[in-house]
């Protein structure tokens, strides 16, 4: 059967090949618009948000590479015109999409890059990927430096007579900080200015590249933005101002004017690849904050509560799924996730670990894959990082709410009656006593123990205290360290998959298979009110179980700024 799909595919392939040959002329340039917040991949979208959303998904790295290799392999464009606009990207997507246009140009092709919008720091680390720099007139370029910025609640939260006792395996496991601090702690501050140093040097070797700068004079270039388009020009930061009309001449270069054509024009005239037949790489994705359950996306913006979850039971099923498929000779199990539940996390690392020994898991790490995104890569076969992202935060935490200043404000007096020492271990109406701190203390000992056990034997790492504890790592630092076993991005953790699962050559858009996810294990797109039910009763679901559930989460949520 597959062999025929096969044949019927390249069939359809070759006459629409022949078609573009015969009636459509590519253009010289192809214009590629990269804007948000860059995902790995698609993710499928529901039947209520199709019905709210219906202009065009987010640009992902995944059309990105699969543009890209069109213009390349047709051979008959010259390059490619990146618009780059509203970037929203954290630094590891950032880094992927740079190599693919480094590599893009390493194969022959021309990048050119047009700023049309302001530009701040992380448009312009993209654009220096390009072979030229070019922005509009009036525009500002803002190569100002990078930054960390996080936002500490206690004094808001004393305001409302709300308080939390956090139980932590070490000072460097921070992520209940923001709730019981006004400030960085000493190793909290520490482990953001390493992070944030590594970014800045990932960030002035970018514009020396680029730019033929020293260090020094780039480190200057930074503190003397932001630059009107003229003073970039000067400051060598940018190649030109045009217009966007103009751009067709400057890319002439004293030739005959290219046409530069959008890519939804202009790949009705490239040429398809053929198919060959393989067996397939299986991708699961582990993406959002972990938590038990189905995956889900919950519209709160809240600490531990809000954005997109990686319920267990639906990691689960997707792996189970690659396990069965015979065409599935490994699995990339991509992970974009700071963690969260740990005994979620310790579900999914079960389920990878035993199907490590049956199938191949090359573990792909996007912006973070810190704490229980950590936990659940550790028994992969291989393990790839980018230089930027966030990883390890090997340990836990537990944190316990106490709201006894609110309830007396409200003029709430609850009573209760108990039987058994510690029936009222998680009432938010009292302070905890010392008996009761000490049996958290124990519980999360434990879960840490395990933890540390789980990376030691995946990792094969005897002695984990020196970077355990909660400390988090660059994933450059991390290859240094054992964590990981590369730093790369999606073609060598691809292409790690593939050797290991004796996968044959052929393209991404071949031989990755999207495993899905069965219906009892993924919320149902189905009617818009199921679906409101089901997000509001994962609220309150969630709410409910902050109290005493162990947290295998990264330090706290970091905005670029």
């Amino acid at each position: 059967m597959s062999a025929l799909s096969n044949l019927l595919v390249n069939l359809w392939r070759l006459i629409g090949n022949a078609r573009s040959r015969l009636l459509g002329r590519p253009p010289g340039f192809v214009w590629i618009e990269i804007s948000g917040a860059l995902p790995e991949f698609e993710t499928p979208v529901g039947f209520f948000r199709r019905r709210i959303n219906r202009g065009p998904g987010p640009v992902t790295l995944q059309a990105l590479r699969e543009r890209l290799g069109r213009i390349s392999a047709d051979g008959r464009v010259r390059g490619v015109a990146i618009r780059i606009k509203d970037v929203e990207a954290g630094w590891a997507a950032l880094e992927e999409a740079r190599g693919e246009l480094l590599a893009f140009r390493e194969g022959g092709g021309r990048v050119v890059a047009y700023l049309a919008d302001p530009v701040d720091t992380r448009s312009y680390y993209l654009a220096c990927a390009a072979d030229e720099v070019l922005v509009a007139p009036l525009v500002t370029v803002g190569v100002t430096g990078v930054r960390t910025r996080v936002s500490f609640f206690k004094e808001a939260l004393d305001r409302l007579g709300i308080g939390a006792e956090v139980v932590a395996v070490s000072p460097y496991k921070s992520a209940g900080e923001p709730f019981t601090r006004n400030d960085f702690s000493h190793e909290a501050r520490e482990q953001a200015q390493r992070l944030l140093d590594g970014r800045y040097e990932d960030l002035v070797r970018a514009i020396c590249e680029s730019r033929g700068l020293t260090a020094a004079e780039a480190r200057d270039a930074i503190d003397g933005a932001p630059y009107g388009p003229e003073e970039a020009v000067a400051a060598r930061l940018v190649d030109g101002v045009c217009y966007e009309d103009e751009l067709p001449g400057r890319l002439a270069g004293g030739g005959d004017k290219p046409r530069v054509a959008e890519w939804t024009g202009a790949r009705k005239s490239l040429k398809t690849p053929y198919r060959r037949r393989v067996r397939r790489v299986g991708l699961v994705q582990v993406k959002g904050a972990i938590t038990r359950g189905r995956s889900r996306r919950l519209p709160v913006p809240l600490p531990f509560l809000g954005g997109e979850r990686a319920g267990s039971e639906s990691v689960v099923a997707a792996l189970r799924g690659a396990e069965r498929n015979r065409r599935v000779g490994a699995v990339l199990l991509h992970v974009e996730s700071p963690g969260g539940d740990a005994l979620a996390s310790d579900l999914i690392w079960r389920e990878v670990g035993r199907i490590s020994a049956k199938k191949p898991v090359v573990v792909l790490m996007g912006n973070v894959a810190a704490s229980g995104g950590y936990y659940v890569s550790a028994p992969a076969a291989h393990v790839v990082a980018r230089r930027s992202t966030v990883t390890g935060s090997v340990g836990v935490i537990t944190i316990r709410p106490v709201a006894d200043r609110l309830y007396e404000r409200l003029g709430v007096n609850p009573v209760g009656l108990e039987r058994g020492k510690r029936a009222g271990l998680m009432d938010l109406s009292r302070r905890p006593t010392e008996d009761e701190l000490r049996v958290l203390e124990r519980q999360i000992g434990h879960v840490y123990d395990e933890f540390k056990d789980r990376v030691s034997r995946g990792r094969n790492l005897p002695d984990l205290d020196a970077i355990a504890g909660g400390r988090v790592w660059s994933g450059a630092e991390a290859l240094e360290l054992g964590l990981v076993d590369g730093v790369g991005g999606f073609r060598e953790a691809f292409r790690k998959a593939c050797e290991l699962g004796g996968v044959g050559e052929g393209s991404p858009t071949d031989v990755l298979l999207k495993m899905p996810v069965p219906r009892a294990g993924r919320p149902a797109p189905g009617d818009p009110v199921e679906v409101v039910e089901e997000i509001l009763g994962g609220v309150r679901r969630e709410c409910l179980e902050i109290p005493g559930r162990v947290w295998a989460i990264g330090p706290y949520g970091i905005s670029d700024d």
